[in-house]
């Protein structure tokens, strides 16, 4: 089980990859829904879906740096993105079923979960991931982990 390091503005925080690979999924699936998205979005979307389902084992990263650089638009439309992926991991809780998570492809080719996915693993990456946009992540890089 790999570990990637999400970093962003020189702070960031360890996760394990399969969190970092379905919220990544499930955020490019939250921006694709948005209607007339900027191409920064659509680009970042892009990424963000290959990063999960690539298999990028301990190099999974949201690109953040790359995506939203330093434009407090783009910060606060990802973070409204992540507090609607955080709504539909409740509606999900306790757990996103095993079959409805393995439709999602993430973690490369051959890759499954053999069991439903706990929200809670996820809702931990939604925290250090909001936390990390809003510059809230202090301390030594690496230093923060969301497993």
């Amino acid at each position: 089980m790999g570990s990637s390091y999400m970093d962003y503005r020189e702070q960031g925080f360890w996760a394990r990859d399969f969190q970092a690979e379905v919220w990544l999924f499930l955020l490019s699936e939250e921006a694709a829904r948005l209607t007339g998205r900027p191409d920064w979005l659509d680009a970042a979307r892009s990424d963000w879906h290959l990063q999960a389902t690539a298999g990028f084992t301990g190099f999974v990263s949201p690109c953040l740096d790359e995506h939203l650089g330093t434009a407090p638009d783009r910060v606060a439309t990802v973070l409204a993105l992540s507090l609607r992926l955080r709504e539909r991991l409740l509606r999900w809780a306790p757990a996103i079923p095993r079959d409805v998570v393995n439709g999602f492809g993430t973690g490369g080719h051959g890759s499954s979960f053999g069991r439903d996915l706990d929200t809670d693993v996820l809702l931990k990456f939604a925290d250090a991931f909001e936390a990390l946009l809003r510059g809230e992540i202090t301390g030594g890089p690496g230093t923060v982990e969301a497993y």
